[in-house]
């Protein structure tokens, strides 16, 4: 150990040989004896355990590898949606930085930083922490600095909405062609997910037993989409009623198209991310709003099955949730609103009383 001109200490230590048989060496600095030591020791434990202590590969160039070799056979979707974290919260903040020298300061920072990101927050710690272990098991660092992140609390709420009455009665009235307003109306009475709805065919429709089966999905790639067989989660495999006021717009329609699709493109394809958004916007228009997604009509659906006195267990079913307990957050959220507002009601007849 020696002290160097600009006060730090350095340390050499053996770290194998070259290929002329020589020792090869790496140096270590720091700004006092006892830190250096530290390092030293961490890289004969690091040597010891065979990894590459000459590797000099970047956050930016482990993540394009990983995303490659170990994301490569995952659903679409969500490889696009690790993509998107690495992009915008992994290269943009860490890309340039050696994966080794990646600290659980640098990732805490980020997730301080988005907090309020609840959603992009959960995906990225679960993106960072996968991409990292696996860099522990070829390797390339002693251990994943991503398993002591801490997350911020969860602010757990009901974001969406169900439709209100005015705009429930609205919608019934719009003018819309038939194929807009028959998904609309779908979307409103079976609580389907908008890439379900756009993957519906005349097959899965049971006009006499009044059932439509739901069993795929449309996935949009780059303004290209095709047809998933395979849902997610068996869940997603349902069958539900079709409701009265559903049974004679569907019925017209179907009756009017000629292709097996409900909802196809203008070729009779699959319907483009480019043109479902046409279709909504039209659809938005119309109604005088941009603040309704399609989102909210599985929510306004949980509202009817919820009103109507269906049971928890049938309406997950209804609703194709993979979880009983996001259902019941649905429903304790619906319970709570119903005895607000039978409260205010309560106290608004109390006070009249003289």
């Amino acid at each position: 150990m020696k002290k160097r001109p600009d006060g730090r200490y350095q340390l050499s230590i053996m770290i194998g040989y070259n290929a002329d048989g020589k020792p090869k060496r790496k140096l270590v600095y720091s700004k006092t004896q006892r830190e250096v030591k530290e390092k030293a020791n961490e890289l004969r434990l690091q040597h010891s355990m065979g990894i590459e202590l000459d590797n000099d590969i970047t956050v930016g160039e482990w993540a394009e590898t990983w995303l490659r070799t170990y994301k490569s056979g995952v659903e679409y979707s969500t490889r696009e949606m690790y993509a998107k974290v690495i992009k915008n919260y992994v290269v943009k903040t860490l890309g340039g930085m050696k994966l080794k020298d990646i600290k659980l300061a640098h990732l805490q920072k980020i997730i301080n930083e988005n907090s309020h990101k609840e959603r992009t927050i959960k995906i990225f710690s679960i993106t960072i922490n996968q991409m990292l272990e696996q860099a522990v098991i070829n390797d390339l660092i002693v251990k994943n600095p991503a398993r002591g992140m801490k997350l911020p609390t969860s602010q757990k709420t009901i974001s969406k909405r169900a439709l209100t009455s005015e705009e429930m009665e609205k919608i019934k009235t719009l003018q819309l062609s038939a194929k807009d307003k028959c998904f609309v109306m779908l979307l409103l009475y079976t609580g389907m997910r908008k890439s379900e709805a756009l993957a519906i065919t005349k097959s899965d429709i049971n006009s006499e037993d009044m059932l439509i089966t739901i069993n795929k999905t449309l996935v949009f790639k780059v303004n290209q989409s095709e047809i998933k067989h395979n849902p997610k989660t068996k869940a997603g495999v349902r069958i539900v009623p079709i409701l009265a006021p559903l049974k004679d717009i569907l019925g017209q329609y179907i009756e009017s198209i000629s292709t097996d699709l409900l909802f196809p493109a203008s070729d009779g394809g699959t319907m483009s991310d480019t043109g479902y958004r046409r279709m909504w916007q039209r659809f938005c228009t119309a109604m005088g709003t941009k603040e309704i997604t399609a989102h909210m009509f599985r929510h306004n659906y949980a509202t009817i099955l919820y009103n109507a006195g269906i049971d928890v267990k049938a309406a997950q079913t209804f609703l194709g949730h993979s979880s009983i307990s996001v259902t019941m957050d649905i429903y304790t959220h619906l319970g709570e609103k119903n005895r607000d507002e039978a409260t205010d009601k309560l106290n608004a007849f109390l006070t009249n009383i003289d």
